[in-house]
């Protein structure tokens, strides 16, 4: 029984986190998951995807990067034509933190967040979506390794207090009463080795997707087979005093 009622609520979150919706990226950087209503001249109104029979909210489009919707079409928003692919480098815009793209996006290293920024800042809009669900796949990895940890922990605790105190009952009834314990946290043990193990592919996955989209961009726009960092000796101040650091 225990199996099966852990079994049923695994099947019906995978099943409510699978559910498609729209996605409004703002400027800031921010997703929402809503269900888009109308998308007017100025403004876009839309429902919190949570609560669809909720009241209808508004926001500037001014306001707003990207509109991701369920059947995979996008619409972005105050991002300037591109230009003629002879002009390209001598019109894209640059990052104000740095006066070389190149420069910075090598700096970045594996920081996730600045990465989707400069993606975002510079216009890409291309390489900030499949950035940007690459992330969210490491972070759906990260949540579901931390949960399997946590389920294994605890049903490790509830079966060996069960089989303890199994052992000492004093007659039968109490005996399966503990009984029970034990088999529910064979179960959370179960269901958390599961988590567990579909979270190491997820997240090598992602992690190699994510590598391969900086791969991609580097050689289209800097003419480079690969995305490698450029270690760097610098003689700085540090926690410890003034000493050598190896950036790489």
């Amino acid at each position: 029984m225990y199996k099966r009622f852990f079994l049923f609520g695994f099947i019906a979150v995978l099943s409510f986190s699978s559910m498609a919706q729209d996605i409004i990226t703002l400027k800031n950087g921010d997703d929402i998951e809503v269900l888009v209503e109308t998308v007017g001249e100025a403004e876009i109104e839309y429902k919190k995807w949570d609560n669809q029979t909720g009241p209808v909210y508004v926001i500037k489009k001014t306001d707003v990067f990207m509109i991701k919707y369920r059947n995979g079409s996008k619409d972005v928003f105050n991002t300037p034509a591109k230009p003629a692919q002879a002009q390209v480098e001598q019109v894209r815009p640059v990052s104000t933190s740095s006066g070389n793209l190149q420069n910075e996006f090598y700096r970045i290293g594996e920081d996730d967040k600045a990465m989707l920024e400069f993606f975002r800042r510079n216009n890409f809009t291309d390489y900030y979506s499949r950035f940007n669900k690459e992330c969210k796949s490491k972070k759906s990895a990260n949540a579901l390794l931390g949960v399997g940890l946590g389920l294994t922990g605890v049903g490790g605790i509830l079966m060996v207090c069960g089989a303890n105190q199994t052992v000492r009952a004093e007659d039968v009834d109490k005996a399966m009463n503990y009984g029970f314990l034990t088999y529910a946290g064979i179960s959370l043990m179960g269901t958390g080795h599961l988590l567990i193990i579909v979270s190491i592919p997820t997240y090598a996955v992602a992690a190699s997707r994510k590598k391969a989209i900086k791969n991609d961009f580097a050689k289209e726009q800097f003419g480079v087979t690969s995305y490698t960092y450029q270690p760097k000796l610098n003689f700085d101040t540090t926690a410890y005093g003034i000493g050598l650091t190896l950036n790489f």
